[in-house]
């Protein structure tokens, strides 16, 4: 009878073995990310973008760039206070020198002034301009109102 009892146990414990590598491998729920995509532009935006290359065919224009590209401190505490900023539009020049920074202010924008000058502030502190509109400007608005003419 102990001779039968030994092989019983053995398969006994393959099968349990078998059956715990299963539910560890099919039981277990399977890490999902909550990732999605999303546009890089609303439509506002896109039509700002449009007018914007409109108004300067020969310049580069770029949507959603980062205040840490455009803007550095030797103090981490001063570069807390944007690197998790991005700005709407910038303007570059052939040589890539910054032309112009362009902020669109749709209404969520009447409750953040404070926010938006400080903003305006930092920007204007490492030497650039800053224009904000409130609605989508012609293209002969934007080329008077960043290179001072209407052409």
């Amino acid at each position: 009878m102990t001779a039968l009892i030994s092989p019983l146990f053995f398969i006994l414990g393959l099968f349990g073995a078998i059956l715990l590598v299963l539910i560890v491998l099919f039981g277990r729920k399977r890490q999902t990310h909550h990732y999605s995509a999303r546009a890089v532009l609303t439509n506002y935006e896109g039509g700002m973008y449009l007018r914007l290359k409109q108004a300067f065919p020969d310049y580069h224009v770029f949507a959603q760039v980062a205040f840490s590209a455009l803007i550095t401190s030797e103090q981490l505490a001063t570069r807390s206070q944007f690197n998790r900023k991005v700005t709407d539009f910038v303007v570059l020049d052939h040589q890539f020198n910054v032309v112009a920074i362009i902020e669109l202010d749709d209404p969520t924008h009447l409750d953040k002034i404070q926010e938006d000058a400080f903003r305006d502030y930092m920007l204007n502190e490492a030497g650039y301009t800053v224009y904000r509109y409130t609605d989508i400007p012609s293209a002969r608005q934007l080329r008077r109102d960043i290179l001072g003419r209407a052409a």
